[in-house]
């Protein structure tokens, strides 16, 4: 059983939040964000169709310690690629941040077992 944790520490309380989450996999995987205020979502799919998407929606982060869990019972290991970026404005000043994460379950190396996008940004200038 493979289980994989990211602690998304720099979406601070209070701003916007938005997620978008496909998975095109043999196994299935669970995909859930949560933080100390509750969960945001958690939602399984086992499916080599990239339709419909796992999970996708959008809130204000509520609390603090926001964690992204990926859980895929089946699978012996967890391989991630991570790109992670800020949302600056012309003076290079940041508003929002954003994390890209590609999952890779097996041995193929794909990493289009699972792909996830989460971005952040202030409620106002």
């Amino acid at each position: 059983m493979a289980k994989k944790v990211f602690n998304i520490d720099s979406f601070p309380q209070g701003y916007y939040m938005s997620w978008f989450v496909t998975t095109q996999a043999a196994f299935a995987i669970t995909v859930s964000l949560s933080d100390s205020s509750g969960t945001y979502f958690s939602a399984t799919k086992q499916s080599e169709n990239i339709n419909p998407p796992l999970a996708l929606g959008a809130s204000t982060v509520n609390g603090a310690s926001l964690i992204l869990t990926v859980n895929i019972p089946e699978s012996p290991q967890i391989l991630n690629s991570i790109n992670s970026y800020n949302i600056t404005r012309a003076d290079g000043s940041t508003v929002g941040f954003g994390f890209n994460i590609s999952i890779e379950d097996s041995d193929d190396n794909d990493f289009n077992d699972a792909n996830i996008s989460l971005v952040a940004w202030k409620t106002k200038g």
